[in-house]
């Protein structure tokens, strides 16, 4: 632990710039810390108890990862939230929360979010963050250092230390530098797994009429060292027409597949007992129609719109597959069955 924190404290304060690529733990230190935090994280976010979207999910982000000169062996997994996040621990570690699946509306959105995520794997960001806060809390750690070297018992303390830091980072964000990195390096591996990048732009842009309208930030949001969702968009949208002016074969969005695997996903808070359905529009239905007809008096079409990332007066082309949130009695029988597993 001395040696660990006297390595810190050189790469914070006495390499300056070239400390940048030094991190007191290595690659190996990143897989064991993110696989001990894994069991604590899902114990208090929950593990969403439905194998086939989980299935889903880790073959996108596996799909994803392979373009990427990762030597990190990734996992995916759904966790059981009602915000919309994603988060990623060393080692490779990748959640996504159900309510971020629920706003997502295509596979290619899907892909650059899991690409973001990953990429805060790769980079080791974790590991970089974590090297500048022991640095900075030499003082206090080496005191706990020395006690655990004279056998008081304190290296639980600075195990607990080091992964308060591991678990801030995962929930709270990489801070601007990182974040914007993700996003770039992100979209550029969605878009070397075949998706179209620009839908990131979009996934962004709908955030950005969400946070109006609830006047809270989403999605590594919660902290003001993030970039704000205004730059991301312009960082987003320049990046994505860079990649698709490279030009290559048809880009992937897959919206009608996307919406598919979450017909049944439980929405908002448990208690409330509601579920996410999938429609397929007919031929003459309008956001209105389909309104009024399928959530009755309370269904609004720019609710639905929203939900769908749709604009307002979008046109509904028969067979395109809609979002509806409805009473999980409104399933058929064989959601029914599934859903009692939770």
């Amino acid at each position: 632990m001395l040696q660990i924190l006297g390595q810190a404290a050189v790469a914070a304060g006495l390499l300056g710039r070239r400390a940048s690529a030094f991190t007191v733990t290595d690659e190996a230190a990143d897989v064991k810390m993110g696989r001990e935090a894994d069991a604590q994280i899902l114990k208090e976010v929950g593990y969403y108890d439905g194998p086939e979207i989980q299935n889903y999910v880790s073959q996108i982000g596996q799909r994803v990862v392979a373009t990427s000169d990762t030597r990190f062996s990734f996992q995916f997994k759904v966790v059981n939230q009602t915000y919309v996040n994603a988060m990623a621990l060393p080692g490779g570690f990748v959640y996504v929360t159900r309510g971020m699946l629920a706003t997502l509306n295509d596979e290619a959105q899907l892909a650059c979010v899991l690409g973001h995520e990953a990429t805060h794997v790769n980079s080791r960001h974790g590991a970089k963050l974590l090297t500048k806060a022991l640095g900075a809390q030499l003082a206090t750690l080496v005191g706990i250092g020395a006690a655990a070297a004279v056998g008081r018992g304190s290296g639980a303390v600075a195990a607990a230390t080091i992964s308060g830091h591991v678990t801030n980072y995962m929930l709270l964000g990489y801070g601007r530098e990182y974040e914007q990195e993700a996003d770039e390096v992100g979209q550029r591996h969605a878009h070397r797994a075949g998706y179209d990048p620009r839908r990131m732009v979009e996934f962004l842009r709908l955030l950005r009429r969400k946070e109006r309208l609830t006047g809270q930030p989403l999605y590594h949001g919660l902290e003001a060292s993030h970039p704000d969702t205004p730059i991301r968009i312009a960082k987003a949208e320049t990046m994505a027409e860079l990649l698709v002016s490279e030009g290559g074969s048809a880009l992937l969005v897959k919206p009608d597949e996307y919406k598919a695997q979450l017909d049944g996903l439980a929405y908002g808070n448990m208690a409330e007992r509601r579920v996410i359905t999938i429609y397929t529009a007919q031929p003459g239905d309008t956001l209105a129609t389909v309104a009024r007809s399928k959530l009755g008096a309370d269904g609004s079409p720019y609710e639905l719109a929203s939900l769908n990332g749709l604009p307002d007066d979008a046109v509904l082309a028969p067979g395109t597959r809609l979002k509806l949130i409805v009473p999980r009695d409104d399933v058929n029988k064989t959601q029914e069955l599934r859903l009692q597993k939770e």
